[in-house]
């Protein structure tokens, strides 16, 4: 659920500070174009560039002699950007908005917002973001396709994913997709379709709403269709460069029809937990899980759980290959002949964006 996106001030957006990004972001004039980006590295080297992101614990800079780069943060002593103002977000949740400046002392970084100035330890910051006017500049994510073959049994699997994400100030909005398609000779096609739309809404150190609604299928257990929309509260509860740890909890409404039954509606409650690792080299490894238990109001002793991991492999820039494993339960389907289970392992050859 939660390509990630954390906490921010009691006064994230000081009143001087919005006249000052509509003044930045105004600017039209060939400077801001220019590689004037300076960063510091721990040896005292600086290096003069572009700052894109920092993401992941990685920061993404372009420079004319070496194209586009990546730096891991804690080599990183401090760093100057010219003419842009970004979003800084703190390991405690904290979010700031400015343009940076080096510090008088090494591993800080001063953050301008309209006269202001607030300094910060360097390795405190797990996330720089550029405020852009491009919606396209501020979307990000992942495509995957995966494709396996049996000959011996004439079994053909196919399945597609795709996670997008867009971040505007203290909102946040998630969209994931996937697709499973099983066909073999002589038994029942599998169909399976899964979609969540997710928006979260920060409030407070660490603290974010959110709303969310998804629609899924799966003939394995005999569902036609369900949608479902809900609202709730959740928090990061480790936040690094390394790693990422969320917690959500809510209540819900939603619609289902199992195959030959009437349809039927739900009252219904979601806690979420959501863990996220990345590794840092030349090639990124990241791991990723997302567990949701669904008590069901509406029916006595009735949980549903959804239950998904991936490893992801990095072989060659933006492009990575991955395994995952999914689960869904239902104790209780309202198709007594359906199972209740569907556990399903897949590998995959991905790009992200």
């Amino acid at each position: 659920m939660m390509s990630h996106s954390t906490g921010f001030p009691q006064n994230p957006f000081p009143r001087l500070a919005l006249p000052a990004v509509a003044a930045l972001l105004s600017m039209h004039t060939p400077a801001l174009a220019q590689k004037t980006d300076v960063v510091t590295l721990n040896n005292g080297d600086d290096v003069t560039g572009e700052v894109k992101e920092l993401k992941r614990g990685k920061l993404k800079f372009s420079t004319d002699a070496m194209s586009t780069v990546y730096v891991e943060w804690p080599k990183i002593s401090t760093l100057v950007t010219e003419g842009k103002i970004f979003e800084v977000e703190l390991e405690d949740g904290t979010t700031y908005f400015g343009t940076l400046r080096a510090a008088e002392e090494a591993d800080q970084i001063r953050v301008l917002v309209a006269g202001d100035t607030t300094t910060v330890s360097t390795h405190d910051i797990v996330r720089l973001a550029r405020i852009k006017k491009s919606v396209w500049d501020q979307i990000d994510g992942s495509f995957d396709l995966g494709f396996d073959y049996t000959q011996e049994n004439d079994k053909l699997d196919f399945s597609l994913s795709s996670d997008v994400n867009y971040k505007w100030g203290l909102n946040d909005i998630k969209w994931n997709l996937g697709i499973t398609l099983s066909r073999q000779e002589g038994a029942t096609d599998i169909n399976k379709l899964n979609t969540t739309l997710l928006y979260l809404r920060q409030f407070g150190y660490k603290w974010f709403w959110t709303g969310l609604t998804s629609v899924e299928s799966n003939t394995q257990l005999s569902l036609d269709v369900r949608g479902s929309f809900g609202a709730g509260v959740g928090r990061f509860m480790i936040q690094t460069n390394k790693v990422i740890l969320a917690l959500a909890g809510g209540a819900a409404y939603a619609r289902e029809r199992f195959t030959d039954q009437e349809a039927d509606n739900l009252g219904q409650a979601f806690v979420l937990t959501d863990f996220q690792f990345f590794s840092w080299g030349d090639l990124d490894t990241d791991l990723s899980s997302r567990l949701v238990i669904i008590p069901v109001f509406t029916e006595s002793g009735r949980v549903r759980l959804h239950f998904q991991t991936k490893l992801r492999r990095e072989f060659v820039n933006d492009l990575y290959f991955s395994v995952g494993v999914t689960e869904s339960y239902d104790s209780q389907p309202a198709d007594p002949d359906a199972a209740t289970n569907d556990l399903t392992f897949s590998t995959s050859i991905g790009w992200s964006f």
